[in-house]
């Protein structure tokens, strides 16, 4: 039986990127969404490796986990700043579920439905879809999707107390991968050159990965990937927003040692 290495993270973390990056350290396949291995997951890459260990990620709860994988896998928690989470969450389901399957079906048939939906996107469907990610976030919100259907902080708190997991914060990865790298490889128990880690670095770089979709043909897949940077945040909140997360998280983004000046 194979070894699994399990990313996991709220949605929008970084769990595609840094599956990928993990396997190309590893050498091993990432076979996609932990108990569900759907053929058009975004994350899956490098099926041909041969390996005793299979990467996936995964935005389940640590209790959603079995027994076996919780005791014997090798679980990564990708931790992201919330506040950049709300951004690239919000453009991202702003994109693909502005209105519900349901409503978006019956309308679709509709002559002039795309000048309809296009109008409505730029008036109130901005407003609406941040009022929606702003919930998940906060509070969890499961009309806007199932994995946001509890709030940030409470998928996160389990596996922050559970000391068998490894945490690897987003930021800590842009801004020093090697080092970042070399804590997922002794996790893992693997050692390799440090040339072999800066390959596999520059191979899954952002502007590399969706420089290989634009080639390939593979829009859905360089759209899925935005802007892979941190602290965006800091210009794209307003000062309302940013309080709002100050108020109900400031005991997180301290502990996580996130920047919590207005």
């Amino acid at each position: 039986m194979k070894k699994k290495i399990i990313i996991v993270g709220y949605p929008k973390s970084g769990t595609t990127w840094v599956a990928r990056l993990t396997a190309e350290l590893v050498n091993c396949p990432v076979k996609g969404i932990l108990y569900n291995e759907k053929k058009n997951e975004i994350a899956i890459e490098g099926l041909e490796r041969k390996s005793e260990y299979e990467c996936y990620k995964s935005h389940r709860q640590i209790h959603e986990l079995t027994k076996e994988n919780v005791e014997t896998g090798k679980i990564i928690y990708v931790i992201r700043d919330p506040r950049d989470l709300y951004i690239s969450g919000y453009n991202y389901f702003y994109n693909i579920k502005l209105l519900p399957n349901f409503l978006h079906s019956k309308l679709a048939h509709y002559q002039n439905f795309k000048f309809i939906e296009k109008k409505i996107k730029n008036t109130i469907g901005k407003w609406l879809m941040k009022k929606k990610m702003i919930k998940a976030i906060l509070f969890g919100n499961k009309n806007l999707h199932y994995w946001c259907r509890i709030s940030w902080g409470k998928h996160l708190i389990p596996y922050l107390d559970n000391s068998s997991v490894l945490k690897v914060k987003y930021e800590s990865l842009l801004n020093n991968p090697f080092n970042e790298c070399e804590r997922i490889l002794s996790f893992i128990g693997i050692e390799k050159p440090a040339d072999s880690i800066i390959a596999a670095i520059e191979r899954q770089s952002f502007n590399a990965v969706k420089e290989k979709f634009v080639e390939n043909g593979e829009s859905r897949k360089a759209n899925f990937l935005r802007k892979g940077t941190n602290e965006q945040w800091r210009k794209e909140l307003s000062k309302k927003e940013k309080r709002i997360f100050n108020d109900l998280l400031k005991k997180e983004l301290d502990f996580l040692e996130y920047d919590t000046k207005l």
